[in-house]
Order: structure tokens, then C-alpha cells, then sequence
């Protein structure tokens, strides 16, 4: 399935091109529950999604409460390969909290 196209499709997401963080959030009703399954569904769902689901969250945190991130180079764009991936290298720099 392409996410890619998924994703920016009006049909399952109201102004899909603006960054909106809050409509990942569980509470948001924004969100198709068939808009994106990286995981599958039903059955045969990968066992491991919520486990990996939660190290990501985890790995995010530990992150944000470890450094502040900085990014101070143009503007990068997305190209479509079989993932999206980034048109150039994304130089962030890590600014560490303490």
C-alpha cells in the first residue's frame, strides 16, 4: 500500500498537507482507522506493534529531555523512493540540556 499517497489524500485526511501533529494523538477522531496500516490489521497484526510502538515513545522522550534540537540549513524536501526519504543529507544538531 502507499502510505505516501495515503496520506496526502483528502478523502481520508481533512487538510493533509499542514503539519498537524495533535491528529496522531489517540483522543483525535481525525484520523481513518484504514488510512495507514504499518502494522496490518486484525488476525494477522504484527505481535510486536505495541512494543514497538512504546520504544519509540520512550526513545523520543529520552531524547527531548536529554538535548534541544537545531536545524539552522534550507529547507529539505521528501523523494519518493520505496520510502520517502529526504532529497539531501539533514544535518540536526544536538544541543545537549545540561
Amino acid at each position: 500500500m502507499d502510505l505516501y499517497a495515503t496520506t496526502r489524500s483528502e478523502k481520508y485526511f481533512k487538510d493533509p498537507l499542514e503539519f498537524k501533529p495533535e491528529r496522531w494523538l489517540r483522543e483525535s477522531k481525525e484520523v481513518h482507522p484504514f488510512s495507514h496500516l504499518q502494522f496490518g490489521f486484525g488476525p494477522r497484526m504484527c505481535v510486536g506493534r505495541r512494543v514497538a510502538e512504546l520504544e519509540m515513545y520512550v526513545l523520543m522522550c529520552k531524547l527531548l529531555q536529554r538535548f534541544r534540537f537545531e536545524y539552522h540549513h534550507e529547507p529539505v524536501e521528501l523523494r519518493q523512493k520505496f520510502f520517502s526519504v529526504p532529497d539531501k543529507p539533514v544535518k540536526i544538531k544536538f544541543v545537549d540540556r545540561s
